[in-house]
């Protein structure tokens, strides 16, 4: 009887640790996320021409170009092309981009002019873009602040 109950919490708290590691992960690729977003914004305000981020949820990808979606911005630390692909990097293993919900109708992009402002890449943004990030039972919402481009 007694190896049972300590079987039950066992598993109780190995549940509760599985939980936590995800939740760990998850607010990891979050502010991860959150940190290029600003990052493109303020190379847009600092180089004067627009830098923005395109998703690719089918591929679970993002990228931080300069004024065209394929020219993608090379990662300061690295010096290799500023792609983050949640389904390879073991930091964020199983993060999923659920959701991109930016400009209308809705588009994968989100591109910052010369003053930092928000737009799809074509039309400044009339409403808050969301990006939402999932893993497992959880999920994680950014949103950008349509007249500012503040990522929350």
């Amino acid at each position: 009887m007694l190896l049972l109950v300590v079987a039950i919490v066992a598993m109780s708290i190995m549940t509760d640790l599985s939980l936590s590691v995800n939740a760990i992960r998850l607010d990891a690729a979050r502010w991860k996320l959150k940190s290029d977003i600003i990052y493109a914004q303020r190379l847009a305000v600092t180089s004067q021409v627009n830098h923005g981020v395109v998703f690719d949820p089918a591929t679970e990808t993002y990228s931080i170009y300069r004024q065209n979606i394929s020219v993608i911005v090379n990662d300061p630390l690295t010096a290799a092309p500023m792609t983050v692909k949640y389904t390879t990097d073991p930091n964020f293993n199983n993060v999923v981009i659920v959701s991109t919900n930016i400009g209308s109708p809705t588009t994968n992009r989100l591109e910052f002019n010369s003053f930092g402002l928000p737009s799809d890449g074509s039309t400044e943004l009339i409403a808050n873009g969301t990006i939402t990030l999932g893993l497992g039972s959880l999920t994680s919402v950014l949103t950008i602040v349509k007249n500012t481009g503040k990522v929350n």
